[in-house]
């Protein structure tokens, strides 16, 4: 389906010199320096929302800063600054045109959408200024910056000069980054594990990015972060990224195996071994393992496949096969794991191309499968024929399901989609 980029990207630009203009009139005593777009939010497969729009005065922000803050720890939150425009009536269809859009062909184009709708953003935020400053609103050093949480559209936004006077540690940060991308593999890896466990503010890359990179590697980091977890006092972090980069050889899984079975090590360490083998796929290798492990460990690491951790790196379709064999074989486990399934627990993303998985898992012969399914449909966007059978399969757990949990949580999902 076509959609109209460039009204897209007009609304935003006229949202953002409206919102300044008015402020200004409201304001005039003030000096403005900044208005950022920002709190994007956005669930793939689903939800695109319109995001708000921040306007900052050196005297306003410096009120908001009050005594717990300095002005400059604020300089650069546009969600502390006090003015903020919502949006309207007229962003929400927007927003509403484009989930629309990005939903289509069974989710296919979600990510190509909201990255064109992330490329728009930055445009009007391009033109809003030069709209601002052709008309004297605004003087050369106001600026207009998209500002998502992990900073990423920042540099897309300003000009190099801009973000090396007014966010040096993003400028550090590509630096660093360029240096380390020209460096072979092996030296490349050995430095982001050390940038990983340096203390924060040590260095231009944090441990968040440092870690990223390193799946940005792939499999060539998996014998260094293998060796890296074997040695390591804390070795949870390396246990987790050795699931994220979904590369399992004998040397990946014996070494998490041993982590996940030793009795002096820390429990966090155990659990994230455990949690690890499972999202490789190694759910028999655990349940091997099972009279070696705490109760509470062998029940987290068969649900982490289908928690939020499942999000994060490379990882498998959605498929409840192997939590029921599982199951199956130690129906002890059932409880603990539909623990980690109750409402308010973060579990995996699901878009719509798993949807028809989800669905199955409605008839599962494990409630804790049935709960999980139940959750994750929540959510997602729904052809009319899956949606039709999700209703049906919801006022059947609703009425008709024999376990109690089942029924209270189908409840609850009929209660918040007004099925």
């Amino acid at each position: 389906m076509s959609f109209d980029w460039a009204g897209l990207e007009q609304a935003v630009q006229d949202q953002l010199t409206g919102f300044v203009r008015r402020m200004r009139a409201e304001h005039p005593d003030d000096r403005f320096y900044a208005a950022a777009v920002h709190a994007f939010h956005a669930e793939t497969g689903s939800v695109i929302a319109w995001p708000l729009v921040g306007v900052a005065g050196e005297r306003a922000v410096a009120s908001a800063a009050g005594d717990r803050f300095t002005p400059g720890e604020l300089r650069w939150s546009p969600a502390d600054w006090p003015w903020q425009l919502d949006p309207g009536p007229a962003e929400d269809a927007w927003a509403a045109r484009l989930e629309e859009a990005a939903t289509a062909d069974g989710g296919r184009r979600w990510e190509p959408v909201h990255a064109r709708y992330l490329r728009t953003v930055v445009k009007a935020c391009r033109a809003a200024r030069g709209e601002l400053l052709a008309e004297g609103t605004a003087g050369r050093e106001f600026l207009v910056v998209a500002m998502d949480e992990a900073r990423e559209l920042v540099p897309r936004t300003l000009t190099p000069a801009q973000v090396r006077r007014h966010f040096p540690e993003l400028d550090a940060e590509s630096r660093e980054t360029a240096r380390l991308a020209a460096l072979p593999v092996g030296p490349r890896t050995r430095e982001l594990i050390a940038l990983a466990e340096a203390p924060p503010g040590s260095a231009a890359l944090g441990r968040e990015q440092a870690t990223a990179l390193l799946r940005a590697v792939g499999a060539d980091a998996v014998p260094q972060v293998v060796e890296r977890l074997a040695d390591a006092r804390v070795k949870w972090p390396w246990a987790k990224l050795l699931a994220e980069l979904r590369v399992s050889t004998e040397a990946v899984t014996g070494t998490l195996a041993r982590v996940a079975t030793d009795r002096r090590a820390d429990g966090a360490d155990r659990a994230w071994a455990a949690r690890a083998l499972s999202r490789l796929g190694r759910t028999d290798l655990l349940l091997a393992l099972a009279d070696r492990l705490p109760e509470e460990v062998t029940a987290q690491g068969l649900a982490a496949p289908y928690t939020a951790f499942r999000d994060v790196g490379a990882h498998a379709p959605l498929d409840y096969r192997p939590l029921e064999h599982a199951l199956d074989t130690r129906p002890g486990l059932h409880a603990a794991v539909l623990d980690a399934f109750r409402s308010g627990r973060s579990l995996c993303e699901t878009g719509p191309a798993e949807a028809d998985a989800a669905l199955d898992g409605l008839n599962s012969r494990w409630p804790a499968v049935r709960c999980h399914a139940l959750l994750i449909l929540e959510g997602v966007r729904l052809s009319r024929a899956r949606r039709e059978r999700f209703t049906a399969g919801l006022t059947r757990l609703c009425h008709e399901d024999p376990d109690a949990t089942v029924r209270e949580v189908a409840a609850g999902v009929a209660r918040r989609t007004g099925r």
